[in-house]
C-alpha cells in the first residue's frame, strides 16, 4: 500500500500494490464532472474509491461505491473515511446491487473487447467488458438514476456508435460530450459523455482533452472547475 495524491484536487490517496491502479482515464472523468451540491453519487466499479473523492470535491454528500474486488473497497473505505461522512460500499456486481434512486452515477467501466491477453484475473475484470456488458451497464443506469439524474462516463472513442445506440434504446440524451486525444494517435482514445433521461437531440461537442506524454492538457473551459 502506498500514498499518491489525486492530481488537481490534491487529496492523499491510498493505492494497492496489488490492484489496478487510477489512470489518466480515472482523473479525465474526474475533471469531466460538474459541481454536484448535496447529491448522492454512485460509482459503478469504484476500485479504490477515486472517482467518489472527485465527486465529493465538487460537492457530493453521499458516497455509495459498488465493486466486485473485497481488496479494491478495503482500500476505497481507507480512502473515503480521510474525508466523507456519509458513504456505503458493497461488494457484489452491479446486476446484484439493490439501492434506492441517486442523482448522480459515475463510470469508468471495462470497455477492451478481447479477454485473453493476460492471465490475471483482475486485469481482466477491470478492463475487459465481459464483467460488464454495456447493455447490463445502461440497465444499471436507468435502474439507479433519478428521473432527473445524471450519468457521467468515459469509454473507448471507436466504439461511440454504440454508445449512441444504447442511448437511444435506453432513452438517454448525451447533454454534453468530449473526446480525449495522445499528441501521438491521429485518432481519439476516449469518448467522454454526460446523460440525462429524455429523447436524443442535438448534441453538445466540448473541446478535447489532450494527453502529451502522460501529462494531461486541460481544455480551457476546464482550467477553473478543479
Amino acid at each position: 500500500m502506498k500514498t499518491d495524491k489525486l492530481k488537481y484536487i490534491d487529496y492523499p490517496f491510498f493505492q494497492d500494490d496489488l490492484a489496478y491502479k487510477v489512470n489518466t482515464d480515472t482523473i479525465i472523468l474526474g475533471m469531466f464532472l460538474d459541481k454536484m451540491i448535496n447529491k448522492s453519487v454512485l460509482d459503478i466499479g469504484c476500485n479504490s474509491g477515486a472517482l467518489l473523492l472527485y465527486a465529493h470535491h465538487n460537492g457530493a454528500n453521499r458516497l455509495i461505491g459498488v465493486d466486485i474486488h473485497e481488496d479494491a473497497l478495503k482500500t476505497a473505505k481507507k480512502n473515503l473515511e480521510m474525508y466523507a461522512k456519509d458513504y456505503e460500499l458493497h461488494c457484489c456486481p452491479i446486476e446484484n446491487f439493490e439501492s434506492e434512486e441517486v442523482d448522480v452515477i459515475i463510470c469508468n467501466p471495462p470497455f477492451f473487447e478481447m479477454n485473453n491477453v493476460t492471465d490475471d484475473a483482475y486485469i481482466k475484470e477491470a478492463m475487459f467488458e465481459e464483467s460488464l456488458p454495456l447493455d447490463d451497464l445502461f440497465k444499471a443506469f436507468r435502474k439507479f438514476m433519478k428521473a432527473n439524474g445524471t450519468v457521467y462516463m468515459i469509454y473507448q472513442a471507436d466504439r461511440f456508435p454504440e454508445l449512441y445506440e444504447m442511448c437511444k434504446r435506453y432513452k438517454l440524451k448525451i447533454m454534453k460530450m468530449s473526446f480525449v486525444h495522445d499528441v501521438k494517435s491521429l485518432h481519439a482514445l476516449r469518448v467522454l459523455l454526460k446523460l440525462k433521461i429524455g429523447p436524443m437531440s442535438k448534441l453538445k461537442i466540448y473541446e478535447p482533452f489532450l494527453i502529451d506524454g502522460g501529462k494531461i492538457v486541460k481544455p480551457a473551459a476546464y482550467e477553473e472547475k478543479l
